[in-house]
């Protein structure tokens, strides 16, 4: 038997956390959003569309997932240096579903 890892709705506890940061703190929900707007409005053009291998929809949720991981990971998160600490962030911030942020950041926007 599998034990259910789900928090609140959300894939785990770290995505839960992640996300209710970067929607209830008002700067990081607005630079959520300009990203969000970011990635639907460049989706259209994005390579992997025009050859086909992704929909409009995957391109923008593909490439706000990248966005958002690349924002909070090295602008947001703190360094820590090579500490305890450290460890522990990057551990949970390596289980985030940025994929599942991305889904709930687009269709806030839209």
């Amino acid at each position: 038997m599998s034990e259910d890892t789900t928090y609140n709705g959300w894939k785990n506890y770290p995505t839960w956390a992640v996300n209710l940061w970067l929607g209830n703190e008002e700067v990081l929900y607005d630079r959520r959003c300009e990203l969000a707007g970011m990635a639907i409005a460049d989706a259209n053009e994005d390579e992997n569309v025009i050859s086909k291998i992704w929909t409009v929809e995957q391109a923008q949720r593909y490439r706000l997932a990248d966005d958002l991981k690349k924002w909070v990971v090295d602008e947001l998160a703190p360094d820590l240096g090579a500490t305890f600490a450290a460890d522990l962030l990057g551990y949970a911030l390596g289980e985030v579903d940025w994929h599942e942020i991305a889904a709930a950041a687009i269709e806030d926007v839209q």
